[in-house]
């Protein structure tokens, strides 16, 4: 044991092979090596668990983008409706000025009264459609949100291994 201290073969790993307490050799570059290895490691595991959660970001994304997407259809159904039924209203108007013109008997006046009911109508539809596609939005604001705080969580996780 004294032979070891005074010059002697040291053991690997720069301490005292006996079970002491020991003292650190002179070799600070396996110190390093097992540093390295240690930050190698840290640094692959996020890594690994920002592909994870990019992985879960994406299908965020697409599930948010579906349901917008299902929404704007549906916001453009009652549009292309209440355009149609307005193209109706618009045909029963003009029987209407032509009954009324023609004849100048009651058969007008009931034409007429179809044609703004059905007006009322596609202006009901129309702005209904309006207003679910401007509450619409076609962005994933959602997956935004949590990239945002991911990115803040990655740099964190990278600011602690730097240290």
């Amino acid at each position: 044991m004294d032979q070891e201290m005074r010059g002697g073969a040291r053991p690997v790993g720069g301490f005292r092979s006996d079970g002491g307490s020991g003292v650190p050799n002179d070799n600070p570059g396996a110190r390093l090596t097992d540093e390295a290895q240690g930050i190698g490691a840290l640094v692959g595991g996020v890594i690994k668990d920002l592909q994870e959660l990019l992985r879960f970001e994406i299908q965020l994304a697409k599930t948010e983008l579906k349901e917008d997407a299902t929404a704007a259809g549906k916001g453009a159904g009652a549009m292309v409706a209440g355009g149609l039924i307005g193209l109706i209203g618009f045909i029963f108007l003009m029987l209407a000025l032509t009954y009324g013109l023609a004849t100048r008997l009651p058969m007008w006046a009931s034409a007429l009264i179809v044609a703004v009911l059905l007006f009322v109508v596609a202006a009901v539809l129309a702005l209904w459609g309006k207003k679910e596609l401007a509450a619409t939005k076609l962005g994933p604001e959602q997956t935004i949100a949590t990239l945002k705080e991911d990115q803040q969580w990655a740099k964190q996780q990278i600011s602690s291994v730097k240290k």
